[in-house]
């Protein structure tokens, strides 16, 4: 009796310690939480931003081999409107293995979970629930204020080892360029102010991979000034704003200049040839904003497209030339 005892004892540290990390694993993690899988405990940081504190703490600190996809409905919307985002990590180093987690932020806005997501209580980061999956869907619903959001990503696909070989053999990454990648690359949103704006299709990617956005941050009203924005465009290129009368303009798709997907949604009726401002060219961290004083004799009603284009010298196209999604704006 007392060897059974002993026996019982000795074995609930163990059941304990498997328990919490299996757990950590079940549960995701999330941004700024403090956790111990094996003993001690510690703040993970901004898991989705630096390589310092990410993946790598719990698991093994393979940070490459992984390519991570997340791919929005749509990247410009209106106020309050919510959209389907799916997030997905390929591994070469476990590329048979289907296990895997994930954690991504954003700097607006609300995340909603999926059936296998949850958030924090703000609604700022999301993680996965459970962990036989290496592609996630959830919704993000946009903030009543215009302006960028920032979705940042870390994708870690692993190879379903028990918690005492925790480390072994997983592999992580950020979204971006580069797998190996030390900061991770934002996935660029944009909310729109409420009244006047429609953005019209999608941008064209980068060099890079990176999906630029533009957006109408005021109210296209008489008498007042315009403000619209672009992000996620390469950094100090020549860049081109154009401005076309009336809405309902049909794409055209530029392939037969060299810039196939690329679709123009403006007719050109107006231009200007400007500069991005500067920054990390694989990040797509090239912006550029735009004031348009509307005046106070304007017909109400007007409505008139705009959209920006910029020279990509990363580009494989024939013809390096990166469009916007477009936006048509009615006069207040």
């Amino acid at each position: 009796m007392k060897r059974r005892t002993i026996i019982l004892m000795s074995a609930v540290p163990l059941v304990l310690l498997v328990g919490e990390g299996l757990m950590s694993k079940e549960i995701g993690i999330l941004p700024f939480t403090s956790q111990g899988p094996i003993g001690n405990k510690f703040n993970v940081g901004a898991l989705t931003r630096d390589a310092a504190k990410s993946c790598g703490q719990c698991h093994m600190n393979q940070h490459r081999g992984v390519t991570v996809t997340v791919k929005p409905t749509t990247r410009t919307v209106l106020a309050g409107q919510t959209t389907a985002i799916t997030i997905s990590g390929t591994s070469t180093v476990n590329p048979t293995q289907s296990t895997g987690g994930f954690t991504a932020d954003v700097t607006s806005g609300t995340l909603i979970p999926g059936a296998s997501t949850r958030i924090d209580t703000a609604g700022k980061a999301i993680t996965h629930r459970g962990r036989r999956n290496r592609s996630w869907t959830f919704n993000w619903k946009a903030p009543t204020a215009p302006g960028l959001t920032e979705l940042y990503t870390v994708v870690n696909c692993a190879n379903n080892d028990q918690p005492v070989a925790l480390r072994v053999g997983d592999s992580w990454g950020f979204h971006g360029a580069s797998t190996t990648a030390v900061k991770s690359t934002p996935v660029r949103l944009y909310t729109n102010a409420a009244t006047g704006v429609k953005p019209t299709g999608e941008s064209c990617p980068d060099g890079f991979g990176n999906y630029s956005v533009l957006g109408a941050k005021t109210v296209p009203t008489r008498g007042a000034t315009l403000i619209l924005e672009a992000f996620g465009m390469a950094p100090s290129a020549p860049m081109l704003i154009m401005f076309s009368i009336g809405g309902n303009v049909p794409p055209f798709d530029l392939k037969p200049l060299g810039a196939p997907s690329c679709l123009l949604r403006t007719t050109i009726q107006i231009e200007a040839v400007v500069a991005t401002g500067g920054g990390d060219a694989s990040r797509g961290e090239g912006s550029f904003t735009l004031p348009i004083p509307i005046p106070a004799n304007t017909p109400k009603g007007l409505v008139f497209a705009a959209q920006f284009g910029f020279i990509d010298t990363n580009s494989k196209r024939a013809f390096p030339f990166t469009l916007t999604n477009g936006v048509e704006c009615t006069v207040q």
